[in-house]
C-alpha cells in the first residue's frame, strides 16, 4: 500500500542524508553499492541491520594482501576501493588517477608523488621547482598564493607570466605619493629601491 511505501522512505531518509555525490551515512562515509563483493557480510555487519558494524573489525591489509595501507590511505573506508566499480587492480594499474581525479586536466603529467605525498593532498615544493624558473621567488612571493600571480594554477595552468613588478603591483605604483613616482618616470625596475618584502621597504 501506499503508506508503507511512505513508510519504508521515511525510515531510509532518516538512517541516510543526501548529497550530492550520492547517500552519505554518518561516520561512515559516502553510502557505495557493494552487492557483488565478495565475502561474507558478516565480516563487517552485525546482524540484520546494515548500520550496525563489527565494533573491533581488524584487518591488517599489507599482510593479508601485500599492500600497505600508508598515510592517509590507512585511513580510508575498505569500500572507497573496494567497491561494485570493478577490480582494484584495474583502477591500482592507472596510479594515483585510478581512484583520484586529475584536477590539473593532465597538464603536471602522471607523477602525482613530485607535489603531493600520502598524508595530505597539499602540495609541496613548489619553492624548489620555482627555482629553476627565470623569477625565483624570495621573501613575500616565497608565501603569496600561486594564483595570485598564474590564474588557473590550482588546476595546473601556469601559463607564464610577465615578470616586470608593475605586472602585478599596477596598483602599488598608481598609489605611490611619496614621492610620486609617475611623475617622476619612476615606473620601472622597482628592485633598485624596493626589496621583495614588502614596498614600504624602500632604500632611496
Amino acid at each position: 500500500s501506499p503508506w508503507i511505501l511512505m513508510l519504508a522512505l521515511a525510515c531510509v531518509s532518516i538512517e541516510t542524508k543526501k548529497d550530492p555525490m550520492g547517500p552519505w551515512w554518518d561516520g561512515q562515509g559516502a553510502v557505495i553499492p557493494h552487492d557483488t563483493f565478495p565475502a561474507d557480510c558478516k565480516m563487517c555487519h552485525l546482524g540484520s541491520k546494515w548500520q550496525e558494524m563489527v565494533p573491533d573489525f581488524a584487518f591488517d591489509h599489507e599482510e593479508e594482501t601485500g599492500v600497505a595501507l600508508d598515510g592517509s590511505h590507512a585511513e580510508a573506508k575498505c569500500l572507497r576501493c573496494h567497491n561494485d566499480r570493478g577490480p582494484v587492480s584495474d583502477f591500482a594499474r592507472q596510479g594515483c588517477v585510478g581512484c583520484h581525479g586529475d584536477i590539473h586536466e593532465s597538464r603536471l603529467g602522471p607523477d602525482c608523488t613530485s607535489c603531493h605525498n600520502e598524508e595530505t593532498w597539499n602540495p609541496s615544493g613548489g619553492l624548489e621547482l620555482h627555482r629553476r624558473t627565470r623569477f625565483p621567488l624570495v621573501g613575500i612571493h616565497a608565501v603569496t598564493s600561486c594564483r595570485r600571480c598564474h590564474i588557473g594554477a590550482e588546476v595546473g595552468r601556469f601559463t607564464p607570466t610577465d615578470t616586470e613588478c608593475v605586472t602585478c603591483h599596477q596598483l602599488d605604483l598608481q598609489t605611490a605619493v611619496n614621492p610620486n613616482h609617475i611623475n617622476l618616470g619612476l615606473t620601472e625596475r622597482c628592485d633598485r629601491c624596493h626589496m621583495p618584502t614588502r614596498w614600504s621597504d624602500a632604500e632611496l
